[in-house]
């Protein structure tokens, strides 16, 4: 079975259509697209993957239910960091939480984390 990714680039070169337009049309960039595409990161929100599928002429929800799918997975890895670092977890627990982000200011957090890390190791 596909991932999100793939059957988002199947449908995307199957209409000609260019990442470019689909980013104008959904109001995100060509870069978090590209990401998405790659797999570099998750699905788009379902509302935007309706979005995407009504644009590509994508009929049978399988873009829809690939997206589902794939936000709802957490990497074995970052569980498994959560059980074997307690003060991560504290300080998530910690921390004010009260704000709302978005997928992409998400990624951005866990990206500069991940800098972070290469960093201390390098």
């Amino acid at each position: 079975m596909d991932s999100f990714g793939e059957a988002f680039r199947k449908a995307r070169v199957s209409k000609r259509a260019t990442l470019r337009e689909i980013a104008e049309h959904i109001g995100k960039s060509i870069g978090y697209l590209s990401d998405v595409e790659h797999g570099r990161k998750r699905p788009p929100k379902l509302d935007l993957v309706t979005e995407i599928e009504d644009f590509l002429e994508v009929e049978d929800g399988k873009l829809l239910k690939l997206a589902a799918k794939g936000r709802k997975k957490i990497p074995k890895e970052v569980t498994h960091r959560f059980r074997t670092a307690p003060r991560l977890s504290e300080a998530l627990l910690r921390a004010d939480l009260d704000f709302d982000l978005t997928d992409e200011e998400f990624d951005e957090v866990i990206d500069h984390v991940r800098r972070i890390r290469k960093r201390r190791k390098s």
